[in-house]
């Protein structure tokens, strides 16, 4: 049996996820509420099967297929993925059949999947699912005291930590959602100096969504210059994993170890609180060299990598709505885009 869990009714959903043990923060149904904002017409759903004491979960926005009457399904903008209490094969088989009846009925014709490194559940993936490994990313995995951390960290980012110290600035966690406009201008200013695309954009909609994480679910820490705020670091956190979400820096201290310095503030308060895992995430393309995923790679104390998952569920209605684009368009679907008609 399933059900077919709307992000909206939380308790409910964090029911389901209760029944999987330890999961990417990146579950939640507050944060899938704030990302079904990213895209037109999306809605989250949580679809929850199970036999006897085995679960099966899988979160996903649900989204519509231009006018086709189709639907296609995808991870939102995080870790997620299908994930069960139970490695049995014949459980996890079940439950993909009962799945493909549901997509069936509900006409969903394409699904596009991103794995969390804290689950690793890409081996949960449909059969027919195509996994790749998309990039690296860098994690850090918490020891139990500060002076540990600090000797994974590295001596050029311990430099930088003494280096802020030694030219005045401090740090400490901001009370949510006080700090929250501070937080927004610094980070509207950082991604215009850097000239992020739109989506980078968050407007009141999507924060007043994520706030419904609470204080232990969405946690922030600043790096001061006496009274000004010139870094910051945002965490979703659940239980004993959580997520560097977003962060921000001016450029005239980036070389007083601003940057490091909210990263490592958020380290060692998330290690303190009982977290164990923080996926920093990964650059600003799949390049190893890329210049953010070395910084982060810097200020975490590993590298994991991410898998994505693409499938095609109705073969005869995705080459229906292939067709269709191609010609509305006047252009050629792109083959390793799954879902290219959201372009």
């Amino acid at each position: 049996m399933h059900k077919l869990i709307a992000a909206t009714d939380v308790n409910g959903w964090n029911a389901a996820l209760a029944c999987c043990g330890d999961l990417d923060p990146c579950f939640l149904p507050e944060y899938h509420q704030a990302y079904s904002l990213r895209i037109e017409n999306s809605r989250a759903f949580l679809w929850h099967h199970n036999a006897k004491d085995a679960h099966f979960i899988y979160p996903f926005l649900l989204t519509p297929v231009m006018d086709t009457g189709y639907f296609d399904i995808s991870g939102i903008y995080g870790y997620t993925g299908p994930i069960a209490s139970s490695d049995s094969p014949e459980f996890i088989s079940n439950a993909w059949k009962e799945f493909n009846e549901f997509a069936e009925a509900k006409n969903i014709i394409a699904e596009f999947s991103r794995f969390s490194p804290f689950n690793k559940n890409e081996r949960y993936a449909h059969p027919q699912m195509k996994v790749i490994a998309n990039r690296s990313l860098a994690v850090s995995y918490l020891p139990e005291t500060e002076e540990k951390l600090l000797a994974l960290l590295g001596s050029k980012t311990r430099n930088m930590l003494k280096k802020a110290e030694q030219t005045g600035l401090t740090s400490r966690e901001l009370v949510l959602p006080d700090y929250l406009p501070d937080f927004r201008d610094l980070y509207a200013e950082t991604m215009s100096r850097n000239q992020a695309p739109g989506f980078f954009d968050y407007d009141d909609d999507y924060w007043n969504k994520l706030l419904g994480l609470g204080s232990k679910g969405l946690r922030c820490f600043g790096v001061f210059a006496g009274e000004k705020l010139v870094a910051a670091s945002m965490a979703v956190v659940s239980g004993k994993a959580a997520l560097y979400h977003l962060g921000a820096s001016l450029t005239q201290y980036a070389k007083q170890g601003a940057g490091n310095l909210s990263l490592f503030a958020m380290s060692r308060s998330l290690m303190q609180s009982g977290a164990e895992f923080i996926n920093m995430t990964g650059g600003r393309t799949a390049a190893e060299n890329d210049s953010l995923l070395l910084f982060k790679k810097s200020n975490a104390t590993a590298l994991a990598t991410f898998y994505i998952g693409k499938r095609v569920i109705n073969a005869a209605a995705y080459q229906q709505v292939t067709e269709q684009w191609q010609k509305k368009t006047d252009s050629i679907a792109d083959a390793e885009k799954i879902i290219f008609w959201r372009d």
